[in-house]
């Protein structure tokens, strides 16, 4: 005679729990009502995880902000009487005029300085320090 073969209860809802879980978990690669995933809809992927990073869009950074951050800093260097600025994006030409009680290796220095400030603190930008006298 045959003997019926038992399998625990546990053993069951293990296997139907197993089932559930991989079968009610896909959606077989569509999108039902046109929600973009979170890599590749633009916004919260890696374009923006780090809103201070270049990208290339000179668009991000208003003009205005940067000038007036580029004043502040020059204006950390002793010896400047004036500075003006002209942005040919990705360039900006900067007109620094000395002051007049400065020779012309001090001059020179403070244009050395100027452009190395800016450059550190604007690598978005390429920039071209001029002397005005």
């Amino acid at each position: 005679m045959l003997k019926s073969a038992r399998v625990p209860g546990f053993l069951i809802i293990a296997l139907v729990l197993c089932i559930m879980l991989l079968g009610g978990c896909t959606n077989s690669g569509s999108t039902r009502n046109g929600v973009k995933t979170y890599g590749h809809d633009g916004y919260m992927g890696l374009s923006n995880s780090n809103p201070n990073l270049p990208l290339g869009n000179s668009n991000y950074y208003s003009y205005s902000s940067d000038v007036k951050f580029m004043k502040e800093k020059l204006s950390e260097l002793p010896g400047i009487e004036k500075s003006s600025f002209t942005i040919h994006d990705p360039d900006i030409d900067v007109r620094i005029r000395p002051q007049a009680h400065l020779d012309e290796y001090e001059t020179n220095r403070l244009r050395e300085q100027s452009w190395r400030l800016l450059q550190e603190n604007m690598p978005r930008y390429r920039i071209h320090v001029y002397l005005q006298r």
